[in-house]
């Protein structure tokens, strides 16, 4: 392909210099430092007990048959993904609550398994290795909250999507897509019955190679990419929209909040804001642009970051811009239209979750790493074992801080992933409270909203009180499954309990359990005076 024929002569010097290096030792240690952002977190939290939409699947595992798992379980229709995941609910066996941590650990290294394994793959298609492997640490480790659905079994939805990533970089990289394309073909129109993303994505890429190779092409060729694409489109609307479910329809506006929202919320904080800034900056430096465009083009894009960050849209859409205007200069139409796919995704998936945002991130990092051997060589001093001793000392920090010793700097930074990690246990033993006592039978609610991203952006961002889960999900489950028979009538009332998090404290109301929290704080059931009967005793665990 076009962009990428000179590549392998832009790494010669840098190459010649690691020739006594074994290639596959130096290339597993660059990835595990390529992975060690995201990586650093998940072990450090690992693992999650029930956490969002976990409680909406209890239901349906424990009182239907494994054939409920093909029917429309949520918006889209994703038979095989959602299969996958009922049997990963039967194995963590939710009949017994609370749920067990070894076999919710077990669950969540399998998801992110096939992260790291999209990850091996992104690492072994890279030129520019050291390049690549210290953006993806950064930008891995700042923009954490897209690989939050590795503490999710249903995470595993997303595991097609980013090995589909990896698989075709490495076959960009390679150049051997022409000599694979119908059966990459085959496979991402199959895909689509995990998850229409991967489908997209193949889609949006192939749309680009096509382009590339327009006027290389027989008619039988032009024919064959036709098809091809004509059934990935059709494979995506017939399970997005014809199978979606018909009682859900959303606004075009509340689409493209939702898509800008995966972003916000990919971008938590004013440290992730300035990251994405570096990138867009660091990204523009690597085009070929002559010294006063450039410099001219880098403080336009310091006024666009300002009039971003002050208007609370992410910084991160400029840096994704910058790197499609990069890929135009490079004349990459493959990446650019898998960028461009990746970009829109968040669109589609409505709700604003950061988990849309990411595959953009993880395609971004690999090309801003593309097509620049002067970076690449100013790095030639960092060796493997730098890399191995890097991800030594961050293995030190997790088992200090698992081991309840406080790292400085690092336990700030991590107390909002370790408090979100003790609201899914503290949740847990409330219900489970609950279950036994005397308020089995009443109606629960929580105090704070724990909906999607676009119910409440700033509430995402600060998460002060918000609980680990949506309260229909939970009510799901614990009126199902949890919550004790009545003998009243339907329609009669029985009392609502009232579940707060991060020491939120109720007026008028009258706390009858709680959790202590190091972390996020206490978590409480409250209950109005009426309900308490007599001789009641506050619980506390």
């Amino acid at each position: 392909m076009s962009a990428t024929a000179n590549l392998d002569l832009e790494t010669t010097q840098v190459a010649t210099r690691d020739q006594h290096a074994p290639t596959a030792a130096w290339r597993v240690s660059f990835f595990l430092l390529a992975i060690l952002g995201f990586s650093f977190w998940f072990f450090l939290a690992v693992p999650f007990a029930s956490h969002r939409e976990s409680y909406s699947w209890y239901p349906g595992v424990e009182t239907k048959s494994f054939a409920a798992a093909f029917g429309f379980i949520s918006v889209t229709y994703r038979p095989l993904g959602q299969g996958l995941a009922w049997l990963g609910f039967r194995l963590l066996h939710p009949s017994t609550f609370p749920t067990s941590p070894v076999r919710q650990t077990l669950l969540q290294l399998f998801v992110y398994a096939t992260f790291a394994m999209a990850w091996w793959f992104i690492v072994s298609a890279a030129k520019h290795l050291r390049l690549l492997a210290l953006i993806s640490l950064v930008a891995g480790g700042v923009f954490f909250p897209g690989y939050v659905h590795l503490f999710h079994i249903y995470g595993m939805f997303y595991s097609p999507v980013i090995l589909m990533i990896g698989a075709l970089l490495v076959f960009y990289s390679n150049r051997a897509i022409d000599r694979r394309e119908r059966w990459l073909a085959v496979a991402a129109v199959l895909l689509v019955l995990w998850h229409p993303f991967a489908t997209a994505l193949f889609a949006a890429f192939y749309f680009g190679f096509y382009l590339e190779t327009f006027r290389q092409r027989r008619r039988q060729q032009h024919l064959e990419a036709v098809v091809i694409l004509a059934a990935c489109a059709a494979a995506v609307i017939l399970m997005a929209d014809v199978f979606a479910r018909s009682d859900v329809h959303v606004p075009l506006a509340t689409k493209l909040y939702g898509g800008l929202v995966s972003y916000r919320t990919s971008e938590v904080n004013a440290v992730a804001s300035l990251v994405a800034f570096i990138l867009a900056q660091f990204t523009l430096q690597s085009i070929g642009l002559r010294a006063k465009v450039r410099w001219s083009a880098a403080a336009a894009l310091s006024v666009l970051a300002v009039i971003f960050y002050m208007n609370g849209l992410a910084v991160l859409l400029l840096w994704l811009g910058v790197v499609l205007i990069k890929l135009v200069r490079l004349r990459d139409w493959c990446l650019f239209f898998l960028l461009l796919g990746a970009a829109l995704l968040p669109i589609g998936a409505i709700i604003g979750s950061p988990v849309f945002g990411l595959f953009a991130i993880v395609i971004a990092v690999y090309a801003t790493a593309l097509g620049w051997p002067e970076a690449e060589r100013a790095l030639a001093f960092l060796r493997p074992w730098h890399a191995l001793g890097i991800a030594a000392i961050a293995t030190a920090m997790i088992l200090l801080m698992r081991s309840g010793i406080r790292v400085p700097v690092v336990a700030k930074a991590a107390t909002p992933l370790l408090s979100e990690r003790e609201r899914t246990f503290q949740l847990e033993h409330e219900i489970e409270w609950l279950h036994r006592s005397k308020y089995c039978s009443d109606e629960i609610a929580f105090a704070d909203n724990g909906g999607s991203p676009i119910d409440s952006v700033e509430n995402v961002l600060r998460r002060r009180y918000r609980p680990p889960s949506d309260i229909d999900d939970v009510r799901q489950f614990w009126d199902s499954v949890m919550r004790c028979n009545t003998s009243e009538e339907p329609g009669d009332h029985t009392g609502t309990v009232i579940l707060t998090f991060g020491d939120e404290e109720l007026h008028g109301e009258v706390p009858v359990f709680t959790v202590k929290g190091k972390y996020a704080g206490d978590s409480a059931i409250w209950v109005s005076e009426s309900q308490l009967p007599s001789g009641a005793a506050h619980g506390e665990e």
